[in-house]
């Protein structure tokens, strides 16, 4: 593009002195003379020039149309030429980048899909970047994808996200999880159908304007609806109450520099299944129990080091990044 605009510059200028030109020898008007002069720029050549009487121009004139057709052909020739070399060198290029996408994303596995990248889904990117997580993002706006995702180096695909087969190239099947956050509840709404019908293990977690569309949302399959006005609000007034709590919001939103909440399963024949909190190796990693899921819903909060872990149950922990990703990787590799 850098070495288009200056040949434009120098066409429009072309033009310029050629209708100049023409109105001073054949003394017809301006808007004839641009005509004039772009039929002899682009060598169509429609009419031949006469003076305002129809008489054929002068010797004088004719040798400044043979130096001004020679000049100028060439000079538009070369403009389309660039043009063209440019349209293909683009598309050529997209679809390199589109393949090589493409080609990162069928590599991948367990990781995150985010539909849809506005500031909400800009943020859920930096916290899933940010915790070297696998993501994909899906939105229909390349600009916004290339203004953001390529400067960070973050995997994305251009598309509509309710279009069941951008979710498959997503690799829906594989992945572990995805955050419905498109612009309009209707859309999240498809989207939550879409990717619980053919990946019925993934964890999904949506966002809603309405109560009425959260209501609509679980009943599609999503793990969980978050309403931001309501989150928000319900998070202004807990600190307008209590603002000594700051500190642990901060640990809970996962905005503390070393601290991380995380779930783990107690899968049949793990690490934890059939032990009692304190005779497990979560104190001795520096993670901390601070409420446990039963596999029949029961919750358990507050924990004692006595409570047993049953296959099925869940357990919510915090502690320091670094442990909690190791025993992530540990309880998610089979068998153990």
């Amino acid at each position: 593009m850098k070495r288009i605009l200056p040949i434009v510059g120098l066409v429009a200028a072309l033009l310029l002195v050629g209708t100049i030109g023409l109105h001073l020898i054949t003394h017809r008007s301006i808007l004839e003379c641009l005509y004039l002069s772009v039929v002899t720029l682009t060598t169509v050549g429609s009419r031949e020039p006469t003076d305002v009487s129809g008489e054929p121009i002068a010797d004088g004139g004719i040798i400044f149309m043979i130096i001004y057709l020679v000049c100028g052909a060439g000079t538009f020739g070369y403009l389309i030429t660039l043009i063209g070399r440019w349209m293909i060198s683009e598309q050529v290029r997209n679809a390199l980048e589109k393949r090589k996408m493409q080609q990162i994303i069928d590599k991948i596995s367990g990781h995150m899909i985010v539909c849809g990248c506005g500031q909400m889904g800009e943020m859920i990117c930096r916290n899933l970047a940010e915790q070297r997580r696998d993501f994909i993002v899906i939105d229909s706006n390349l600009e916004r994808l290339e203004e953001l995702c390529v400067p960070e180096g973050w995997t994305y695909l251009h598309g509509d996200a309710t279009d069941d087969g951008m979710l498959e190239r997503a690799g829906l099947i594989r992945a572990s999880g995805l955050a419905a956050v498109l612009s309009t509840d209707a859309d999240n709404l498809y989207v939550v159908l879409s990717a619980k019908l053919d990946n019925n293990n993934l964890a999904i977690v949506a966002r809603a304007a309405e109560e009425s569309a959260s209501r609509k949302l679980r009943q599609a399959g999503a793990s969980h609806v978050i309403n931001p006005y309501h989150a928000g609000a319900v998070r202004i007034a807990r600190l307008l109450i209590h603002p000594g709590i700051e500190n642990l919001l901060d640990i809970v939103d996962g905005h503390h520099a070393d601290l991380e909440l995380a779930e783990f399963p107690v899968p049949a024949g793990g690490l934890l299944e059939g032990k009692s909190i304190s005779k497990s190796s979560l104190p001795e990693r520096g993670l901390t129990v601070i409420a446990i899921r039963r596999a029949n819903g029961e919750r358990r909060m507050p924990v004692s080091g006595g409570d047993q872990l049953h296959a099925g149950d869940s357990i919510l922990v915090v502690g320091q990044q670094e442990a909690v990703q190791e025993f992530l990787a540990e309880t998610s590799v089979p068998g153990s």
